[in-house]
């Protein structure tokens, strides 16, 4: 499903990664393991068009163009490690940052993800700051799953890997 060949990436004059493949598969769930500093997130950057990098990635055997937005609207949803929630912002606020990649009539928050987090429900007014950092952590992973991705990719700090879910 998602294919990363020769991936290479800099950061300055280092590079950080040097021509990485990897595929991932359908239905499966797919971990990059390794040590702090290896470039396990940076590769998740990468993939999601955050991060310039040589290679290419592919969805489906389609390669995919450059940037955060064209990747997101490819289907890619990344969940960044430190979270990156607006704490000025309430709930819904941040849900709907998520909606910038999707056309105007699916700009809405599908009523699965209260039900994966109801909290989110409850607390739609609150801002995004007065969370607890777990529920900091659902509203991360409910603002990419509000893009409808095809692929989830997750930043995790604890256990040295990063994953993603397609």
């Amino acid at each position: 499903m998602l294919e990363a060949r020769g991936i290479t990436l800099d950061y300055g004059g280092s590079r950080i990664l040097h021509g990485l493949d990897m595929n991932a598969e359908r239905g499966r769930v797919t971990c990059v393991m390794g040590l702090n500093g290896t470039g396990k997130t940076s590769l998740l950057k990468a993939i999601a068009g955050r991060h310039p990098m040589g290679g290419t990635v592919t969805l489906d055997g389609v390669p995919l163009p450059p940037g955060a937005k064209a990747r997101a609207q490819a289907g890619i949803a990344y969940v960044p490690q430190g979270r990156e929630v607006f704490a000025q912002l309430t709930v819904a606020e941040n849900l709907a940052t998520g909606f910038a990649c999707l056309p105007k009539p699916d700009r809405h928050v599908p009523e699965h993800i209260y039900d994966l987090f109801p909290v989110l429900a409850e607390m739609a007014g609150r801002r995004g700051g007065d969370l607890s950092g777990g529920q900091q952590q659902q509203l991360a992973i409910a603002r990419a799953l509000v893009t409808r991705p095809r692929v989830l990719l997750l930043a995790r700090e604890a256990g040295g890997r990063v994953c993603w879910y397609g």
